[in-house]
Order: structure tokens, then C-alpha cells, then sequence
């Protein structure tokens, strides 16, 4: 269902008196500002949460100065869609992922094993971090303006119902395993490299291709879609391989067509929403986690050595393969960021 929400404009009041009936009164109202802001995701996705925060913020502290219309839940279409309309400024603001079609570069957000904690997340892509400055050159070059990358959660493989799979040890236990893979040359690469038979597919099919059989199972799963796909996963292996982040983006043109007081006042809202978000991040994937088992999905956590391969695998084979992609300087950037070798 479409939810629509506008900040109300506060009521202009219009200062003097009538002088004489001849008189010209210029009109003194200054519109509010109009945009859109939407984002392809579920409520209960922390998209909805950092959209909250964000909305709120702005009505607090710009009070009458914009008017939001929101669009929750993939109404304005899925997230690429919405990352190629917020460039075309058809969209003004979205939360959505970084489409790699639009720059190879972008390809570094879901590279596998950059950080290995909610800590080192935090300090490389939170408010302030590594590779901040990174991502706003690269969404600049596409007429975007990052306003903040919030965080998702670390990702896993989910088995569908019937599978009886429970992959652990990589790249053996891979082998026969279909394993659906975001279409996306590096998410394709990673899944190879670990053993599995990676089929590229629009995380709008999945949920059927999961309850047909069409794949085995899916990677690139934080917590909050494996509860979101619950009734058609049986195991999930949170092997966190990756660090989902999401990109809050605005159109450039749109950005720099407002005076620097309100650049100021949106800044501010999303640099409030998004420190919300990365304080509550962390506990919001531990209760997703609860909510899983208690539902009886099998979640299962790689030992030591599992982990320290798998790691090892991405390291060595998918970090060489990107440097081919985004290139060594900034694989290399990356490298020192980890304080990997």
C-alpha cells in the first residue's frame, strides 16, 4: 500500500495591517521546499527507521521549510530504479545501494571481508570513516550528493526449505549448490571462488525462485531479509563475508539549487538519523537474529578455521580480481583501511 507523508507547512503570518484599500500588499510567503524521498524496502527494514529520524529531525529544525513526500516500500520502484531516478532528479532523495552498472568503482561496497566487527564497521563506513570521502567523490561523478551511508547489517547464505544443506567449509561444500547472487559481476565472482554454482538474479524474484526450487539457496542475506523470507528458508549460515551498507542520496542539481542554510538543515537531519542508525544497528541485527531461531530456522556460525578460510579465499582470489575492476589504488586504499596484507 502507498504511504504518502508531507511535513506540514507552518502557517505564514502576514505582518502589517491593511493601510488603504488602493494599496499593493506583495506577497511575503516564501513556499516550502518540495521533494521526494523514497526507499524499496520493507517497515521493517532500518531504511523506515532512518527515514523516521531523518523526517522528524527536519520538521523540528526547519519547521515549514520542506515538504517530504515519502515513499516507503518500493512504490517508486525497486532500488535501481530508484538510484537511476534520483540521478535523473526524477527522484529527490532516496535511500537505496550502490548500482554498479553507473560506476565499476562502486563495486567496493559489498567487497567481502573488509571489516570483520560492528567497530571496524563503523570506522570505515560511519560518520567520519575511511572511506567516506571515497564513496562521495564516486556519487558526486553521478550528479548525487551522499548525505550518509548507514548500515545494513553483515550478510550470509540462507538454504531454502527441503535443501538439507548447511554450507561451511568453502569451497568444498559449495559444490552442486545454486545459490542466488545479486546481479553483479563481483557478487558473482565471490560465490564462484567459495564453490557454489552462483545464479544471478533481481532480489524482486527471489522469494518465488526460493519457493519453486529455482536456486538452492541465497546469498548477500543480512539478518533483516532472511526474516523478511522466513517462511521459505530452513538454514541460514551467517558466514558475514560482506558488510551491507545502504547510501543515503540526494539529486546534486536538487542539492545545490537550495542556499546553504537549507543544505545545512538536511545535512544536519540525515547526519542525526544516521548516528541513530549506527548506534542501534548492532542490536537491531541481534534481535533479528533471536527472532530467526525462534521461528526455527538453523543458524549457524562458522568456527574459527571456517571463517579464517573463507576469509583467506576472498582476500587472496576476489581482492586480485578487483583490482582489475576499480583499480589497485584504490584496492590498495581499501587494504590499508583493513590494515590487511
Amino acid at each position: 500500500m502507498k504511504i504518502t507523508r508531507s511535513i506540514e507547512k507552518s502557517t505564514l503570518a502576514i505582518a502589517g495591517a491593511v493601510l488603504m484599500a488602493a494599496a499593493v500588499i506583495a506577497p511575503s510567503a516564501v513556499a516550502s521546499e518540495k521533494v521526494v524521498l523514497a526507499h524499496a524496502m520493507s517497515k521493517e527494514h532500518i531504511f523506515n527507521q532512518v527515514a523516521d529520524k531523518f523526517l522528524a529531525s527536519l520538521d523540528k529544525n526547519a519547521p515549514g521549510q520542506f515538504d517530504v513526500e515519502y515513499h516507503p516500500g518500493g512504490d517508486l520502484g525497486d532500488w535501481t530504479s530508484q538510484f537511476e531516478q534520483t540521478i535523473s532528479g526524477e527522484i529527490g532523495m532516496t535511500m537505496t545501494f550502490p548500482a554498479t552498472d553507473f560506476d565499476p568503482r562502486l563495486n567496493i561496497s559489498i567487497m567481502g571481508m573488509v571489516a570483520n566487527s560492528w567497530e571496524e564497521a563503523a570506522n570505515i563506513y560511519g560518520p567520519g570513516g575511511s572511506m567516506v570521502k571515497v564513496y562521495d567523490e564516486i556519487y558526486s561523478g553521478l550528479n548525487m550528493k551522499l548525505l550518509a551511508i548507514l548500515p545494513i547489517d553483515f550478510g550470509g547464505v540462507a538454504m531454502r526449505k527441503g535443501s538439507g544443506k548447511v554450507p561451511v567449509n568453502f569451497p568444498e561444500d559449495g559444490a552442486g549448490i545454486k545459490v542466488r547472487v545479486p546481479p553483479m559481476q563481483t557478487a558473482i565472482k565471490r560465490f564462484e571462488y567459495l564453490g557454489f554454482n552462483p545464479v544471478p538474479m533481481p532480489f524482486s524474484e527471489l522469494y518465488t525462485a526460493l519457493q519453486l526450487g529455482a536456486v538452492d539457496g541465497r546469498s548477500f542475506g543480512p539478518p533483516s531479509e532472511i526474516w523478511q523470507m522466513r517462511d521459505v528458508l530452513e538454514t541460514y549460515v551467517f558466514t558475514r563475508d560482506y558488510f551491507e551498507q545502504g547510501a543515503f542520496l540526494v539529486n546534486k542539481d536538487w542539492w545545490e539549487g537550495l542556499d546553504a542554510d537549507q543544505q545545512a538543515k538536511v545535512q544536519g537531519a540525515a547526519d542525526e538519523a544516521a548516528a541513530w542508525a549506527w548506534k542501534e544497528a548492532e542490536s537491531i541485527s541481534s534481535g533479528l537474529i533471536a527472532n530467526i531461531k525462534n521461528h526455527g530456522i538453523n543458524v549457524v556460525e562458522l568456527n574459527p578455521a571456517q571463517q579464517e578460510k573463507m576469509s583467506s579465499i576472498i582476500q587472496e582470489k576476489e581482492w586480485s580480481w578487483m583490482e582489475a575492476t576499480v583499480g589497485k589504488d584504490l584496492v590498495d586504499q581499501i587494504r590499508a583501511t583493513t590494515k590487511s596484507k
